[in-house]
């Protein structure tokens, strides 16, 4: 018996002006009913894009949709979750300080049943806890209803989202990029969930750059290039090589090399002691006797899992969280790391560099054009008189969108970029720079494609043999082999591994150590 299709959507065509940014260019997707269906493609490959008109949050230009065979016009995301299709997104659009079944039922909360308090809307919290309760174990999820989702780990938050989505009834799942910030732990223990959830017939569709991910858990995937279908295959008779070359256009993926060859290191650029901090992030930890030192040409890989202290890390070395206590020695000066304006200075001055992990909050300003974003960082160079050179600027921003290879133009608002062009974008004009002495990269390559991903790598590389020291914070374990010369690993905030990236460390020893099942 021919399955049934759940989604249909013929010539979709989509244009934002008024870049005149063709995102969609006749694009068809076809999804059977109660399958896991991957999107896989490169950034700026009009994927998203797609999934927004399906979820009725961008409105085609041109096209048709059939939702389980019935034709419609999506019109907004009212409409979409009227027919059962409910997205969750890859920056998660949630409540901080409500709980977890407080977001799950927003809208949808039980009342008092005394009349009194009904009529008044008094909210039976007792009774959605247990209503979220019951939700989450229907589905095998294992959730706290009561936590604050401020509180909640990376992949909690994932799964309040999802749940959401289920408390509406919705049929069709849109899960975009939802592994980019989980461990492989937190994406294993997804997959699990994903697969009960279709067994019980709901529709998945997975927008993903993560082939290895797509091999195991999707029944069909289609691809995309600039905006087109290129076509729709079977899982099980597409290998993963053939995938990769199919969406880099033909041209077959190189493998990744785990270990590198050392380089040879410098002076020590920056040398921290005794680094401690009180807990910052709800649902973090504090910092406890953090020490390292990092060299000129050298790559110093910190990774953690969520949650474990790396985010506490990146706010202390960009200036934004005071410490409680330790030593900072940069640039000849030893100083208190307390006095946080003596470090905030060689930040201003352009001797340290920072690439943020959060591109949405920290890295970009979405209400302004790509070109006022690239040149942020650099204005006086941009500005005379108060008046700003605008042809130097658009060009500028034109070359770096070519050498970065971003799918965007300088005038475009940068709200209309992929998430993967955001971060693009954001290393362009971070590596366009004057080199600094020591570059701060937080996630670099989170959610960023093969090609890209590969690119960013050759930058840092570059950047190291020119001499600045590099500070890698990153929860992609491949990533940190691939780059460091030395690893270092933090678990509950303290600092449990720190030695040479030597034939000895491999994924699973590193894993150990994350997980706390090791220890120095």
């Amino acid at each position: 018996m021919q399955p049934m299709t759940a989604v249909r959507m013929r010539e979709i065509s989509k244009r934002y002006l008024p870049s005149g940014v063709l995102a969609n260019d006749g694009a068809e997707l076809e999804v059977e009913q109660g399958s896991i269906h991957a999107i896989v493609g490169e950034n700026g490959a009009g994927k998203t894009t797609l999934m927004k008109v399906l979820a009725g949050l961008e409105l085609p230009d041109s096209g048709d949709i059939e939702i389980n065979g019935e034709p419609t016009h999506i019109s907004s995301p009212a409409h979409a979750r009227a027919l059962g299709i409910g997205m969750v997104h890859q920056h998660f659009l949630m409540f901080d300080e409500l709980s977890a079944a407080e977001n799950i039922f927003f809208g949808l909360e039980p009342v008092q049943k005394p009349r009194l308090l009904r009529l008044l809307g008094i909210i039976d919290s007792s009774g959605l806890n247990e209503k979220a309760k019951s939700l989450a174990n229907e589905y095998g999820f294992s959730i706290d209803p009561s936590a604050p989702v401020g509180a909640l780990s990376i992949s909690t938050r994932q799964q309040v989202e999802i749940l959401r989505q289920l408390a509406r009834e919705m049929r069709i799942l849109i899960l975009d990029e939802p592994t980019s910030v989980l461990t492989e732990q937190e994406t294993e223990a997804l997959f699990e969930k994903l697969a009960e959830i279709r067994h019980m017939g709901r529709t998945i569709l997975l927008v993903t750059h993560k082939i290895d991910e797509v091999m195991q858990i999707a029944d069909k995937v289609t691809v995309m290039r600039e905006g087109k279908t290129i076509g729709t295959y079977s899982v099980a008779s597409t290998s993963a090589n053939e995938l990769a070359s199919i969406i880099m256009g033909g041209v077959p993926s190189e493998e990744i090399q785990i270990h590198k060859e050392h380089a040879i290191k410098g002076a020590s650029v920056m040398r921290i002691e005794g680094l401690c901090t009180h807990r910052h992030h709800r649902g973090g930890v504090g910092l406890s006797e953090i020490a390292f030192d990092v060299h000129a040409g050298e790559v110093l890989g910190i990774c953690a899992l969520s949650s474990n202290g790396l985010d506490e890390l990146e706010d202390v070395l960009a200036g934004f969280l005071v410490p409680s206590a330790g030593r900072c020695a940069f640039g000849g000066l030893h100083f208190d790391v307390r006095k946080v304006h003596e470090y905030r200075r060689f930040l201003k001055e352009g001797k340290i560099s920072y690439l943020p992990s959060d591109r949405m909050r920290r890295a970009a300003a979405l209400s302004l054009p790509v070109r006022d974003n690239f040149i942020a960082l650099s204005r006086r160079n941009y500005f005379s008189r108060g008046w700003i050179r605008s042809t130097l600027a658009r060009r500028a921003t034109q070359e770096a969108i070519h050498a970065f290879d971003i799918s965007a133009q300088p005038e475009q608002m940068t709200a209309e970029l992929s998430g993967g062009n955001i971060q693009k974008l954001a290393i362009a004009r971070l590596f366009s720079k004057e080199q600094p002495e020591l570059f701060i990269l937080c996630e670099p390559t989170w959610g960023l494609d093969i090609r890209s991903t590969e690119q960013v790598h050759s930058r840092i590389r570059e950047v190291q043999n020119a001499g600045s020291a590099v500070l890698l914070l990153s929860s992609d374990v491949d990533e940190i082999l691939t780059l460091s010369d030395r690893v270092m690993v933090l678990y509950r905030g303290k600092q449990v591994l720190t030695r040479e990236n030597s034939g000895y460390l491999n994924r699973a020893l590193i894993g150990e150590y994350l997980l706390g099942t090791r220890s120095a």
